[in-house]
């Protein structure tokens, strides 16, 4: 009896292991945002699945992220959980857009409606990121943009 409990249970912890060992996300889990530039600035990441060029404005509803001058922040997946990553998302969207601002005049205004934080707080540069152009930058976006 004891034999037998030992080997179901040295069976299962092997079988979960190669389970564990198998297992692939199957796509990027994040972005990586690098800010070279020599202030902090706001991210705010907006997709959807019928985004147009009157979107490019700051969305109210969505906050924004900070990132200090000379840093990273790893951007999630909206699948990220599942480990599916920014590949299934693309399934759904056309692209990925972030809009870029001064951190310090957006925090001025944050808690503004809507309509003042887009009077006043500028947007310094506005990606529209593609899978392929990702993919072409090694899942690194930067701003200030990069010369090529």
């Amino acid at each position: 009896m004891v034999m037998k409990t030992i080997k179901a249970t040295s069976l299962l912890v092997i079988a979960g292991l190669l389970f564990f060992a198998c297992h692939k996300n199957s796509g990027h889990l994040y972005i990586k945002l690098t800010n070279k530039s020599n202030r902090k600035i706001a991210c705010q990441e907006f997709w959807c699945g019928h985004i147009t060029e009157s979107d490019t404005i700051f969305q109210c509803r969505i906050g924004a992220v900070g990132i200090p001058s000379d840093s990273s922040f790893l951007l999630p997946s909206g699948d990220a959980v599942k480990g599916r990553g920014w590949e299934y998302d693309f399934n759904t969207i056309p692209y990925l857009q972030l809009l870029i601002m001064d951190f310090e005049t957006y925090n001025t205004y944050i808690y503004e409606p809507c309509d003042t934080v887009r009077k006043y707080v500028p947007v310094l540069h506005v990606y529209r990121l593609t899978l392929e152009d990702l993919q072409k930058t090694n899942w690194t976006v930067t701003y200030p943009p990069e010369k090529q």
